[in-house]
């Protein structure tokens, strides 16, 4: 490689030998040397494209080549020396002097662009606006949408799948407003300095033509030849045997095949594997390896084995000489270079144009090369020149048109590849069409000029020819492989764009074009005519299901552009004509019927005419019509134009109105045969097919195009001849002659009946859709704001709904005038605030509009029309009207349409109707049913709604009736039982009928009942008030002698303990209502109130029998979750803090965690119920096969299962204790001084014994004064331990590292006062209570410290110590967020869980024989907290409560080494712990104290100023000027988090009933709280005493406390502790993703696809990606998952911010995703940013999920998620 420093250029002076790259000097010397050699070649006319590639060659392999057994991983390129010799020099060259003066001389003239031009990456925000964009392809940047008005208006948010640009400055994107204001100070100067020097444009000329046939000769071949650059065959190329093993990216091998496949040939480790897939993912392509020829080969053999396995395609892989590489390298960095050159001026694009438009000799221009050779280049390669291509030729008009005009004649070529390739349309140069394409006046050159539309449609129409069957329609095979023909329907994407500006002008060349194409649709929609048509399946069901999707998918493109298609057409009077006569002709061409074939005569009512025959129930029908229904779309516009289908315009060889309703009464009929289940035998398929025909996604080319035909059939068709065709097809001409149920009694088959009878029905309502569904512009005078106002009308009749399921209901087609809906929905119904906030705004019909209402909407599904009705008649009924849904006002048809309405009076069908109310009112009458009934009513309603209107002067319907007896029969059906449903109904047609014929209504029976009924409510409402009286004043005097007689009996209530169920709320507590004594509670101490107890009795939620909890009774137990927890911690980003190993395991860390965390669901089971229950459920769980499993919500291996009752998570259980004041009596009370208590503690550590266990380090013989274990002795010696007696070691060290455990027992010399504090009995429990308590504890200690299970670890009993704290800690900071009162609001779960884990707690000392570790841990504590040295912790580093509990529950060990803890009672012994600790935690309020912590405004003079003063002289604060009242004030706040959690503790421990204050809001004061504990109130009282002093000293002495009060920067933690919060999110969620599309992935310096925000720390992360993958406890994780680890032990809230959703992980392998807290202004939230409203931010959701997390229950959530999912396709939780 060096030997290219040493070659001299040839054709000028300038040398390269001997050039170091550490030289800079050198190298600046030689940039300037090169740019002067070529402004003298140029000046000389001799510089040309070969003195560029000469460096080029020279230098690109000396920078950019990889080195042997190099890769993409490792290699690291001198960007320094390319910037400055190749890329400086270009520069420098075309400028003639310094770059950067001469761009700033250019801006000095004001040459800012006006159109902004933005290249998108992926990923990155765009911005449309609603009311001003052409289309919802008009997007905005971020910083455009920040300085332009339509952020004022209706915008929406999205982001961008990359290649697309801003359209920011593009007049024909926007309707108004086009500019922002960055780009609107370009209008000014946009006519300005356009032109350049000559000498720079010709400079300028030949570097963007050198450049860009480089780039394109070198990223388009693999060919050594193509970088010799001329340099002759003299150059010995092959003589550097270093090549690349290059991999290339495909869509068909997954990443971890790849990954796999990696590892075992280039034997790297997984992370090595996962980057360079990664890289191969990102960039298209990754070289593997750099190394010799014959290794680079036989790398790529292995790849191509390994992945063609299985049938598959091998994985492309290539082997390049390294100097390939490196040339592809720096073509790809000279694109970058040329696009940012790009941005400089206008005038430098024109340049860029010029020379990408020019063909050279032998070879096409750069743009059409680009164009063909796409398919070959990878994605980053792709991407470059796409971006290049935008940037230098879409911000100028004439440049984009050029761009287009070589795009259209290339089209089918490049949607050829597209085709063949496997790379995403994003990747694709064919994605270009969407920039082009969607301009409307180059869109209307293109088809007018350019013949676009056939081009297209001729490319489509070739690939569905493969698709064609024998009689030349499509036919799909089921094959998932086949992905060519959905590739192939991308191109009706652009189709909607060429037709998505309709044209006001036309002109003969755009006539001529677009007739032109559209004979090409005409051709596809011929291809589709019939296609995937089913014949009724008979006797046996259909075997294998006939593929429907693929001609769905085709329709649901294609049905845009159809109406786009028409919407053309009718706008140019010579174009519908053609096209009108061009349909028919194809129509004439393609006949469904025999042409020969003579029709059979058909007759009823006195009226015949000849059918056509086919048989629906046994030939093949299809739903696919669309030529039909395009004819159908056309026809509505011939009225404006006065076309008429007998008109002299078509006169041509045409199918008559009857065969064109043919295919889609068929159809029909089909429809109607499947409801009445003709057709179950023919699969899901069918049914499948019948749901999309209905569905909003298709309905308008299928359903509404079906209706509009069959009505036009009806208006062209004579009424009566029209409906016999209709009954015809039904096969209901028998139904409809009189003597049918004569004849139906002879075949008595009751399926036939019945099917006979549904078919009626149907075709009854297929006769309401023809003459009531009119609105439909052509059909009758309405607009599309009337279509859209009935659909909405329609769809609140059945509910109030929400905005984004009330736009669902709008057809595409409509849709995209989104203002125009809001306006509509704005007009028609109220919105609905949510009422609560997890709830969904929804609108509200306006009362005016519910006449509008029709029960047979066309649109309605079955359950749709069942729910609408009975909203509806409820709603009647309750406003007092006749209980029945009336048909609405019909708009006036159209004069074309106008015979429609003469259906309603023909004589078919009012023979029709006639017969259904004779058959009503005869009740023998088998062919009746209630639905005919009220389907005749209705078109009864219509007729006289019709009559009313006087909209037609032939319409004649009660004359014509009379004949038929029509309303002879319904007054007549009044009576008739069968109508009592409809009765409603059929009075209002009654009285309709008699308004209209000027008679009196008639109605004594239906107002008879109607008054009985009325009576008959209100009496029941009566008596039912008379019941509730007598009830309430029952009740009233049954409480009035429950109190008297408690009043009376108030002895018997104290004395006696009571058995009392707690789940039955009717029973009475007795302290509850008992009147309040004076005397205020006090919970421990020598003045203890009375310990209130109760046994009480539970049902077991699994064999539902009662147990009492007693000491000696079967054990039960509630369901409960232990988690490591760090929700509370004070400082979640300092490692040191948050590392457990670091902390003591004896107390809780004042760091507040990790510590293991209690809840439980309040479900009580027995236990052995419950190890039943388990059991079972984990048989089940391993017995069923992995492969079959559903996501599990909850994992047996590590003892989790789902409460039996509520399917709430759980891990252990929590066994129920009798009250500790029943287990362990009261202490005598005894008055031992504070101070002598404390001589007792020094007496206690002066003769603590220390004794040596495991491998000594020291003997006995030696100078340790320490005892020496025995058992250890003899284990260490190699001694049989069997052989000594009591050689047993008390605390399991045998042969384990030399240890040195602290113990004490009562020595004679200790004072009786003192000895008598520490009880010695102690409770005696069921061994099944020592059992789950062992559980319990078990799961405490593994989940605390994440360790393996151990019965008999010294930190088994701390543990729970801790997570008892923690949890109190917990409920105290939930209660203060919510701002509840401390003792009067605690939950079900709060008061079970604290409740029952201090009871447990508290006898867990009873579980032991031998209390040796608890005793060794309370001279531990009693060692750490009274001598404080300086080799342990300070009072900074331990929490409080945590020291408090674990001292509470190990102090009593002192008096009972070898026996069982007693259980504290709350006496004089716990009371100076708490008054201990409670004075320690002052201290460190006052040692954390700040000045900006006081109020210095008062200072007074009082005696306890004194004490203060003193205090803060002994810590060492500063005492002028500092008032001691504010001090003292500050302590008090300080304390109250402290003093609630001690409240909370103690009323649960001693029973004490809490004083009412406390159950109050705002009644926990600093005096209440103390008053409750004993404390005293003044520092004189606290430390009014020498040996509390000299403690005081010794904790202020400690190394770490000197370090903090001389400011000393150390990780301590603030008093009082706050409540933890999530981070706070901004109001504007756009804000959110702006800011975050700024992020890039931390490893691979790239965008982020999917970045995920941390809501407890807000830190960012690259989630879903192999590029931030790592590896936890040997299992590959996310980076969200890694950061749950770190940041909440496991446990993440993270907000997806480009998919607006919450993501919760129980990592690894559990997580859940849920609503975000950010709301439309609709108040709905926006999963995936699908509808892109903008959001604002829901402070109450927030709070939600605050409150969520804080309750530690995001592991419930997500089990609850995962049970109720019903996903079939799991999403890899450990892997984001």
């Amino acid at each position: 490689m060096d030997e290219a420093a040493d070659i001299v250029m040839s054709t000028d002076n300038v040398s390269f030998e001997s050039v170091p790259v550490e030289n800079s000097a050198r190298i600046k010397e030689l940039v300037t040397d090169i740019v002067q050699n070529w402004r003298e070649k140029h000046n000389d006319g001799l510089l040309g494209p070969v003195h560029f590639e000469e460096l080029w060659r020279l230098w690109v392999p000396r920078i950019y080549s990889p080195s042997l057994n190099e890769s993409c991983l490792n290699w690291n390129f001198n960007e320094e020396l390319s910037q400055e010799i190749l890329f400086n020099t270009l520069d420098k060259f075309i400028c003639n002097g310094d770059p950067n003066t001469v761009f700033a001389h250019m801006d000095s003239f004001g040459t800012r662009p006006s159109v902004c031009g933005r290249v998108f990456k992926l990923g990155e925000p765009t911005y449309s606006c609603r009311e001003c964009g052409m289309d919802s392809t008009c997007v905005l940047c971020v910083e455009c949408f920040k300085n332009s008005e339509h952020r004022h208006h209706k915008y929406k948010m999205g982001t961008s799948r990359g290649g697309g640009c801003c359209d920011c400055g593009d007049r024909e994107a926007w309707k108004k407003d086009p500019f922002c204001t960055i780009h609107m100070a370009g209008l000014t100067t946009e006519e300005q300095n356009k032109s350049l020097p000559e000498d720079l444009k010709e400079r300028t000329r030949l570097v963007f033509e050198t450049v860009l046939w480089y780039a394109y000769r070198l990223l388009s071949t693999e060919q050594v030849s193509d970088i010799r650059l001329g340099a002759g065959s003299s150059e010995n190329f092959f003589d550097i045997d270093t090549y690349c093993t290059i991999l290339y990216n495909d869509e068909i091998h997954t990443f971890e095949h790849v990954i796999n496949t990696l590892t075992k040939v280039l034997k790297c480790n997984q992370r090595s594997s996962t980057e360079f897939v990664t890289n191969i993912d990102r960039e298209g392509r990754a070289i593997v390896k750099c190394s010799s020829f014959q290794h680079c080969s036989d790398l790529k053999q292995d790849i191509e084995k390994y992945t063609s396995r299985h049938g598959n395609k091998p994985l492309k892989v290539l082997v390049n000489h390294s100097h390939i590489i490196a040339h592809q390298i720096f073509a790809g960095k000279l694109l970058s270079w040329l696009e940012r050159f790009l941005g400089q001026g206008e005038a430098f694009r024109a340049i860029f144009a010029e020379v990408v438009l020019k063909p050279k000799s032998m070879e096409p221009c750069i743009v059409k090369g680009i164009l063909q050779k796409d398919l070959s280049l990878w994605k980053s390669a792709r991407t470059q020149w796409h971006r290049l291509l935008i940037s230098g030729m879409l911000l100028e008009y004439e440049n984009k048109k050029a761009l287009a005009k070589i795009f259209t004649k290339n089209y089918g070529q490049v949607m050829k590849d597209f085709i063949k390739d496997d790379h995403d349309h994003t990747y694709s140069i064919s994605s270009l069409s969407v920039q082009l394409f969607t301009v409307p006046t180059l869109a209307h050159h293109l088809i007018a000029h350019d013949d676009v539309l056939y081009i297209l449609l001729n490319t489509l129409i070739s690939e569905c020819n493969r698709k064609c069957n024998k009689a030349g329609k499509l036919e799909f095979e089921r094959n998932p492989t086949c992905q060519t023909f959905k590739r192939a329907l991308y191109m009706l994407y652009d189709l909607r764009y060429l037709l998505g500006s309709i044209p006001e002008t036309w002109t003969d060349d755009l006539r001529r074009s677009f007739l032109h194409g559209l004979s090409m649709m005409l051709s596809l929609l011929t291809m589709m005519q019939g296609m995937d048509a089913v014949t009724r399946q008979v006797g046996q069901h259909m075997e294998y299901e006939p593929e429907w999707e693929s001609g769905f998918n085709l329709h649901i493109k294609l049905a845009y552009c159809i109406s786009l298609a028409v919407e053309w057409c009718g706008t140019d009077k010579i174009v519908l004509v053609k096209a009108y006569r061009s349909v028919l002709k194809k129509l004439e061409e393609n006949p469904c019927y025999e042409p020969s074939e003579a029709g059979k005569t058909r007759e009823l009512a006195d009226h015949s005419t000849a059918c056509l025959h086919y048989d629906v129930s046994t030939k093949p029908v299809s739903i696919h019509l669309p030529l039909t229904r395009f004819l159908a779309a056309l026809h509505l516009h011939l009225e404006k134009f006065n076309l008429h289908f007998d008109g002299p315009e078509f006169q041509v060889p045409k199918p008559t109105p009857i065969q064109i309703i043919e295919p889609v009464l068929r159809a029909q009929v089909m429809i109607a045969q499947v409801h009445s289940g003709m057709w179950r035998r023919n699969g899901y398929a069918l049914l499948n097919t019948l749901f999309f025909y209905h569905n909003v996604k298709c309905r308008t080319e299928m359903l509404d195009r079906d209706i509009t035909l069959l009505q036009i059939g009806a208006s062209l068709i004579e009424s009566n001849e029209f409906l016999i065709h209709v009954l015809n097809k039904f096969n209901l001409i028998g139904w409809a002659m009189s003597d049918y149920e004569i004849n139906s009694l002879k075949s008595p088959e009751e399926d036939s009946v019945r099917q006979t009878i549904n078919l009626v029905e149907e075709m009854l309502h297929l006769l309401i859709f023809l003459i009531g569904e009119r609105y439909m512009p052509g059909v009758s005078n309405v607009t599309v704001e009337d279509r859209i106002r009935k659909e909405i009308i329609q769809y609140l009749c059945i509910k109030p709904l929400p905005h984004s399921e009330l736009v669902k209901t709008i057809p595409d087609d409509l849709t995209y005038r989104e203002v125009a809906v809001d306006e509509v929905i704005q007009e028609l119904a109220n919105f609905k605030k949510p009422v609560h906030g997890s709830g969904k705004g929804v609108y509200e019909l306006k009362e005016e509009y519910y006449d509008d209402f029709n029960v047979f909407f066309y649109h309605y599904t079955r359950e749709e029309l069942s729910k609408s009705e009975e909203a509806q008649r409820k709603r009647r009924k309750a406003k007092g009207d006749l209980e029945c849904c009336p048909p609405p006002k019909l708009p006036k048809l159209n004069e074309s349409f106008s015979l429609l309405v003469n259906l309603l009076q023909c004589d078919v069908m009012l023979h029709i109707m006639s017969l259904v109310l004779e058959r009503c009112i005869n009740l023998r009458a088998r062919s009746f049913s209630e639905q005919q009934l009220h389907k005749t009513l209705h078109l009864i309603g219509y007729a006289l709604l019709e009559e009313e209107s006087k909209a037609y002067p032939f319409f004649k319907f009660i004359e014509n009736s009379h004949k038929f007896r029509i309303f002879p029969l319904m007054e007549e059906l009044l009576n008739s039982p069968r109508v009592d449903s409809h009765k409603g109904l059929l009075q209002w047609t009654l009285n309709k009928f008699k308004q209209l014929s000027d008679k009196k209504e008639v109605n004594p029976e239906i107002n008879a009942e109607a008054s009985t009924s009325e009576k008959v409510d209100n009496e029941k409402e009566r008596r039912a008030n008379l019941a509730a009286e007598r009830r309430a004043k029952l009740m009233a005097q049954m409480q009035t002698m429950q109190k008297n007689f408690i009043k009376n009996n108030a002895s018997l209530f104290e004395e006696t303990s009571t058995d009392v169920k707690p789940r039955t709320s009717s029973q009475i507590e007795v302290m509850d209502i008992t009147e309040p004594t004076e005397e205020q509670p006090i919970a421990l101490g020598p003045k203890q109130s009375l310990r209130f107890s109760e046994e009480k009795t539970y049902t077991c939620i699994l064999c539902q029998e009662e147990e009492k909890i007693t000491a000696t009774g079967r054990t039960m137990v509630l369901a409960a979750f232990v988690q490591q927890a760090t929700v509370l911690c004070q400082q979640k980003n300092n490692e040191l803090l948050m590392d457990i190993s670091k902390h003591d395991p004896l107390y809780l860390h004042a760091n507040l965690g990790p510590a293991p965390h209690t809840s439980t669901c309040g479900h009580v089971m027995h236990s052995d119920c419950w190890r039943k229950y388990f059991d079972i459920i984990m048989v089940r769980e391993h017995r069923r096969p992995y492969r079959l499993r559903h996501p599990a919500s909850f994992d047996v291996d590590k003892q989790e299962f789902l409460c039996p009752l509520c399917e709430c998570l759980s891990n252990t259980v929590l066994p129920l204790i009798p009250p500790l004041s029943i287990l362990q009596p009261t202490q005598p009370v005894n008055y031992i001084s504070f101070d002598n208590w404390l001589l007792g503690i020094s007496h206690v550590l002066n003769n603590k014994q220390k004794t040596c266990h495991g491998i000594f380090k020291c003997d006995a013989s030696d100078e340790c004064k320490n005892k020496h274990c025995s058992a250890c002795i003899y284990a260490t010696n190699g001694t049989n331990i069997e052989q000594h007696d009591n050689a047993e070691c008390e605390v399991n060290c045998t042969l384990q590292p030399h240890q040195v455990f602290c113990s004490y027992e009562f020595t004679p010399d200790v004072p009786d006062e003192f000895k008598q504090l520490f009880p010695i009995q102690y409770p005696e429990l069921e061994t099944n209570h020592k059992e789950m308590i062992q559980v319990f504890a078990q799961v405490a200690y593994t989940r605390g410290l994440n360790v393996n299970p151990h019965p008999m670890d010294k930190r088994l009993v701390p543990m729970c110590w801790k997570t008892l704290g923690y949890t109190i800690h917990s409920i105290e900071v939930m209660l203060r967020d919510a701002q509840k009162p401390l003792l009067g609001h605690l939950s079900s779960r709060q008061r079970d869980c604290i409740e029952s884990l201090v009871r447990i707690v508290g006898v867990l000392g009873c579980t032991w024989q031998r209390s040796v570790f608890i005793n060794i841990h309370a001279v531990n504590l009693l060692t750490i907290f009274f001598e404080n040295g300086n080799d342990v912790s300070s009072l900074l580093q331990w929490d409080s409560l945590g020291f408090l509990i674990s001292l509470t529950f190990s102090l009593p060990s002192l008096s009972c080494k070898n026996n069982s803890t007693p259980v504290p009672t709350g006496g004089t012994l716990d009371w100076y712990i708490l008054r201990i600790i409670f004075i320690s935690h002052i201290v460190k309020i006052l040692i954390l104290m700040k000045d900006d912590d006081l109020d210095t405004s008062m200072d007074t003079d009082t005696n306890e100023d004194a004490t203060i003063e003193e205090l803060l002289r002994i810590i060492g604060k500063k005492t002028e000027g500092v008032s001691t009242n504010e001090v003292w004030k500050h302590v008090q706040y300080a304390c109250l988090p402290f003093l609630r959690c001690c409240v909370l503790f103690y009323h649960y421990l001693t029973d004490v009933k809490a004083p009412v204050n406390l159950t109050e809001q705002d009644g926990d004061t600093f005096s209440n709280m103390c008053e409750y504990l004993d404390l005293p109130q003044t520092p004189k009282e606290l430390f009014n005493s020498t040996n509390v002093m000299d403690l005081v000293k010794r904790w202020c002495s400690h190394e770490e406390v000197v370090s903090c009060l001389a400011q000393t920067p150390l990780q301590v933690i603030r008093e009082p502790l706050q409540v933890p919060r999530l981070i706070n999110l901004p109001n504007d969620y756009s804000e959110l993703i702006n800011t975050v599309s700024m992020f890039t992935c931390p490893n691979m310096d790239e965008d982020s696809k999917n970045p995920c925000m941390c809501l407890v720390c807000g830190e960012i992360l690259c989630s879903q990606s192999y590029c931030c993958q790592t590896e936890l406890n040997k299992t590959p994780v996310g980076a969200c998952n890694y950061h749950a680890n770190k940041c909440g032990a496991g446990i993440g809230i993270f907000l997806r911010v480009r998919e607006c959703e919450i993501l919760f992980l129980a990592a690894p392998h559990r997580g859940c995703l849920v609503s975000p807290p950010y709301l439309d202004d609709y108040g709905e939230t926006d999963q995936g940013l699908r509808r892109g409203n903008p959001l604002r931010l829901c402070r109450e959701r927030y709070k939600k999920l605050q409150t969520s997390w804080l309750g530690h229950s995001i592991h419930e959530e997500i089990a609850r998620s995962i049970e109720t999912s019903n996903h079939i396709i799991s999403i890899q939780w450990n892997l984001l």
